[in-house]
């Protein structure tokens, strides 16, 4: 599939030229008319980040040329944020053609049509040096009548200053020059840095960049993990041993466990400090008659050698006990469709001392949050944190970050030609924007560290004040079929949860 289909012209092309901005949650379209708003608020927790995006409107006679600059961010008694807290992407467009499965519920997809989502980084994101790739960041053109967003993270120090900081924005292009004001809030309270919120996200690829761009997410890759001097190691709340045991929805049988002796040296190769050691042993065999006793072993096997381990299906009682009055399954992360065939049966599993998660995999029921390209960003954002919040659930896993396609900046159709756009994309690789074997992220994935730092600041509320905290979250979500799509509301609520956190 290709990009090349150009989007219909705009009312844009009876205007000049503008730069305007607009908040994280809102994916801006193509021939989306300009707002003419150029002044932007922020506010995040120390160790926290906040995004807002400046769109270029090429209007009647398109731009060349296109820079973006952010001024430094000063705030109380001379404090500033250090440039390396600013980054800067350009979005790159992509286009779907099949969209993903419309189940005719409470949420549905949009249609086809080309969509923001890759980023492309203006620097490198280890040396700061500027990239000059295939595709690039800076110069872009805007065509008559296009827009052309930016992405802008502001990353907070764990150290800085409270506070109010401010700078500004600059647009410029060949003869054009527009500007604006950013006013971040800057809380006293301060994320941890390593998430409250466990995470096993699948590096298919095993590039180190690939986790390494995970991380700087705060989700947990499976592979390639950092060394532990290395700060990013500090995020690595989950080590997965990576002791598959063959099985899944397509093959309902499981290997025999390793001998304990082996699962202890791959656990001593992958443990990290204050994380949890654990084995993904099988995926999706909740459809799977006579696997409890394979599934038991497996359990007696890890258990010894210190591990627990995590399978991808709805709780079964068979598994509550493993023989040894340990439960088989440590951890149950489950669909969201899952969830709601039983919600009992889930409560009974932890009661029995079991971990639940939620994951997110294709378009299964017409109500839940999806991760496909053609869901709206709120999806992305509230089921890791106001509605694993919300119900409980510690975790969440994503049984792939890089599937690429051979034109992944063109063709996001890894997992099928027919549908489900982005589907185990949440990175794009990197040698398109001048980083040999490096990975840059998705929009998508942005709007998943948001989820991550959602469930933190929600976590940090409820120990000042739990009433509130809670009638703050029930605002957003309430279960898996209740829950707002409005950014606006959670936007509110984030404001409310940041206050009662103590910021």
């Amino acid at each position: 599939m290709s990009t090349a289909c150009a989007p219909e012209p705009s009312p844009g092309l009876e205007q000049p030229p503008s730069a305007w901005v607009t908040g994280s949650m809102h994916r801006v379209g193509e021939t989306e008319v300009a707002t003419g708003r150029t002044d932007h608020e922020l506010a995040a927790a120390r160790g926290g980040t906040d995004s807002f995006q400046v769109v270029v409107a090429g209007g009647r006679s398109g731009l060349t040329g296109v820079e973006l600059e952010v001024g430094e961010l000063t705030g109380p008694d001379g404090a500033a944020l250090p440039a390396s807290a600013v980054t800067r992407y350009r979005e790159h467009y992509v286009e779907v053609t099949a969209t993903s499965p419309d189940r005719s519920g409470t949420n549905r997809p949009g249609g086809p049509g080309r969509y923001a989502d890759g980023l492309i980084p203006f620097v490198h994101p280890d040396t700061g040096e500027p990239l000059d790739g295939e595709l690039r960041a800076a110069g872009a053109e805007v065509a008559p009548g296009l827009n052309q967003p930016y992405w802008i993270d502001v990353a907070v120090p764990a150290d800085a200053v409270p506070g109010i900081y401010e700078g500004t924005w600059t647009a410029t292009a060949d003869g054009f020059r527009e500007s604006g004001r950013i006013t971040l809030t800057v809380s006293t309270i301060q994320l941890p840095a390593r998430p409250s919120l466990r995470s096993v996200v699948l590096n298919w690829t095993g590039r180190t960049a690939v986790s390494r761009e995970l991380l700087r997410h705060k989700l947990v890759p499976t592979s390639a993990l950092p060394d532990p001097d290395d700060p990013l190691s500090q995020v690595v709340n989950v080590a997965d041993v990576g002791l598959f045991s063959g099985a899944d929805e397509g093959r309902c049988r499981l290997d025999p466990p390793p001998p304990v002796e082996r699962i202890r040296a791959a656990a001593a190769r992958e443990e990290r400090s204050g994380a949890l050691l654990l084995n993904y042993t099988a995926d999706e065999i909740g459809g799977c008659d006579d696997v409890a006793e394979s599934v038991r072993a497996w359990s007696r096997a890890l258990h010894e050698a210190g591990v627990a381990q995590l399978l991808t299906q709805a709780p079964d009682p068979a598994l509550f006990d493993d023989g040894t009055g340990r439960p088989a399954v440590d951890v149950w992360a489950m669909l969201p469709k899952q969830y709601e065939d039983d919600p009992e049966l889930v409560a009974e599993a932890r009661a029995r001392g079991a971990e639940v998660w939620s994951y997110n995999a294709l378009a299964q029921d017409g109500y839940s949050p999806k991760w496909l390209l053609d869901f709206a960003p709120i999806d992305f954002r509230i089921q890791p944190g106001f509605l694993n919040q919300q119900l409980g659930l510690g975790g969440i896993l994503y049984w792939r970050a890089d599937a690429w396609t051979d034109r992944p900046w063109d063709d996001v159709y890894a997992y099928s030609p027919d549908g489900y756009p982005g589907e185990g994309q949440l990175l794009y690789p990197g040698e398109q924007v001048g980083i040999d074997g490096g990975a840059v992220p998705s929009m998508r994935l942005k709007w998943l560290r948001d989820g991550v730092e959602d469930f933190e600041l929600i976590g940090l509320a409820r120990d000042r004040d739990p009433a509130g905290t809670d009638a703050a979250v029930r605002s957003v979500a309430r279960d898996w079929q209740d829950w707002s799509p409005d950014p606006h509301r959670l936007a509110q609520a984030r404001t409310v949860l940041l206050r009662l956190a103590g910021g």
